[in-house]
């Protein structure tokens, strides 16, 4: 079944074994990094960056008043560790101390600012090893990169297995490696949509859905912890079954890369008797280089000033942003709006749990952009049929954004599970049609160095979710206008489409006019 440098023709039912085991990588590996928030709830449960002082919680502790009028507080425990048995607050009211308990929720912005920190270094490093390795790839081939990004995520699963409060430091490089390690398997596995002559993006869909299902990893995480197991445990087994993907590096995936098949000649279609071809794996040793220059094939430096990928980047950017942030902050939101740490935990599974949606709703996204592939291939301007189909599923993504944006500047916990849904759809189109874009409009061969230069610019721009995180906490109302200033950012994602519209239509009235 090994895909070989010699591989040739149709493989016929070995393409979706391929495509099914891609996506099982994608799913249980790809996207650690987006179950964050839950990985975050267990890491303050154990204290990890907490504060120096006692944190209070309604559920752990008495109040008293002593014999000189001074409130004491008889903490019972505090999250499962012993803590000092009697605090006095000299001069406390007791309307006070009620604020106080309210305000006391297990929130520490100390620790908050930690854990944002590691989020955004991690997530701006996930983008950088993205065009890292995507230009490994392009220059190594896929076996190569797959090798390389085996050991950053198993590097990273033991990291985030010895994190603790003498080693705090290690969740930083983990969260980072872990997310780097990730990502080169949904760029390897793109590729195998390739093997698929009709339905590619649909593909590509799916394998996004996996990719954020993977977020789902890190809830079972969280349950697991919540119900005995260690979190070393549990990462331990995380870089244990990541041994799996060696076995698609190996046996199932080219040395090199998949390209793009060619449409078969009604001759070939006659002797093959079947509407699909097969494929035929670059060996970059051969003539193939060569064939492709022949075949008009444009050049990389072409394609990365090509105003399509420049605006493409930017729409990437802008909505990355936006989600980055959501993310990042989900449990200090959660924290404001809901105000006990059960509720938190509640919503956090609820969030996750609906984030493992995203298989269907990634699928959807490229159902939607081959529908609009097969409405605009009558069209008599080559742009046209190629740009066009992308115009309606790239403003469905920027639409979700801004409703996104504007569901986080109600506080009504009800709309809570509205927002989750909203996130999730969101999310699957954003990373589905980033990734479907550049392989519907790119050479294939391309396609790991682009998406690389892509991730890179999302997650230096991504950076910026730190400054949003440091404005929302200096002052009371300035959560809800760091979320305005993200709602007007996302309406300039509306350029990308709009470009795209606007290119289509002029090509194709070139021929109506003729």
């Amino acid at each position: 079944m090994v895909l070989s440098d010699t591989s040739e023709g149709d493989i016929g039912w070995k393409k979706w074994f391929i495509a099914g085991w891609a996506f099982m990588e994608c799913l249980f590996f790809g996207g650690l990094l987006y179950g964050w928030a839950s990985v975050n709830f267990v890491l303050k449960m154990e204290g990890i960056y907490g504060c120096d002082s006692v944190l209070i919680s309604n559920n752990s502790l008495t109040y008293s008043q002593n014999s000189s009028g001074n409130d004491v507080i008889s903490v019972v425990s505090f999250n499962g560790t012993e803590a000092p048995s009697l605090v006095t607050m000299d001069s406390v009211p007791a309307t006070s101390l009620n604020d106080t308990m309210e305000e006391s929720d297990g929130s520490c912005k100390q620790q908050d600012s930690n854990m944002a920190l590691c989020f955004t270094i991690a997530s701006t490093l996930f983008c950088v090893g993205c065009a890292v390795l995507g230009h490994i790839n392009y220059k190594f081939g896929t076996r190569v990169t797959r090798i390389i990004s085996f050991f950053m995520f198993v590097i990273g699963s033991l990291m985030m297995a010895f994190i603790s409060k003498e080693n705090p430091w290690l969740m930083y490089p983990g969260l980072s490696c872990l997310g780097i390690g990730g990502l080169p398997l949904l760029v390897t596995n793109t590729q195998v949509s390739n093997l698929f002559l009709v339905g590619s993006s649909s593909i590509v869909g799916l394998l996004c859905g996996g990719f954020d299902m993977s977020s789902a990893v890190m809830l079972i995480v969280k349950l697991a912890y919540q119900g005995g197991f260690s979190r070393q445990y549990m990462f331990i087994i995380i870089a244990v079954l990541h041994v799996l993907v060696l076995v698609s590096t190996f046996f199932f995936l080219p040395k090199d890369y998949i390209v793009r098949p060619e449409v078969k000649t009604e001759r070939q279609s006659e002797v093959a008797g079947e509407e699909e071809v097969g494929i035929e794996l670059i060996n970059k040793t051969n003539d193939a280089v060569a064939e492709q220059s022949a075949n008009d094939v444009p050049s990389l430096r072409s394609c990365l000033l090509d105003p399509k990928f420049i605006t493409h980047n930017i729409w990437l950017c802008l909505l990355q942003l936006r989600f980055y942030y959501f993310i990042g902050t989900l449990n200090q939101y959660l924290t404001r709006i809901l105000k006990t740490q059960d509720q938190v935990s509640y919503f956090l599974d609820v969030c996750m749990y609906t984030m493992m949606v995203g298989l269907l709703t990634s699928f959807l996204s490229g159902i939607v952009y081959d529908w609009q592939k097969s409405l605009c291939k009558d069209g008599k301007s080559h742009t046209y049929r190629e740009v066009m189909p992308a115009v309606l599923p790239l403003t469905i993504a920027s639409t979700l954004s801004l409703l996104l944006s504007i569901l986080v500047l109600i506080p009504v916990t009800e709309l809570l599970y509205v927002s989750f849904i909203v996130m999730t759809v969101y999310r699957s189109f954003l990373y589905s049609l980033a990734a479907a874009f550049l392989s519907a409009m790119f050479p294939g061969q391309y396609f790991g160095m682009l998406y690389g230069v892509m991730i890179l610019f999302g997650g230096i721009f991504s950076f910026f979710q730190f400054a949003f995180f440091t404005w929302a906490g200096s002052y009371p109302t300035a959560p809800q206008h760091a979320n305005i200033c993200l709602l007007c950012l996302v309406l300039l994602s509306y350029v990308h489409p709009l470009y795209l519209w606007l290119t289509s239509w002029k090509e194709e009235r070139k021929f109506k006019v003729n």
